[in-house]
């Protein structure tokens, strides 16, 4: 998680106005996102490429990582 927090913020408030909070979304919403980018559906060039690193189980730990954390 430490590659999302780079942008999304380790509490899931992203520093730039430009990238996505994930603090208290679904988790079946931030799954299917990454899933998303895996496969392409979802173009952007750097979570392309982290997704594509990942496995399903992985993706749903991140997942369920931020849709339990506050929205601020």
């Amino acid at each position: 998680m430490v590659q999302c927090a780079a942008c999304h913020g380790a509490d899931g408030i992203a520093r730039e106005a430009d990238v996505p909070d994930l603090a208290g979304q679904h988790d079946v919403y931030l799954y299917n996102q990454l899933k998303n980018f895996k496969s392409g559906k979802r173009p952007h060039k750097e979570m392309r490429y982290l997704g594509r690193h990942m496995s399903d189980e992985e993706m749903q730990a991140i997942a369920e990582y931020y849709a339990s954390l506050p929205r601020n």
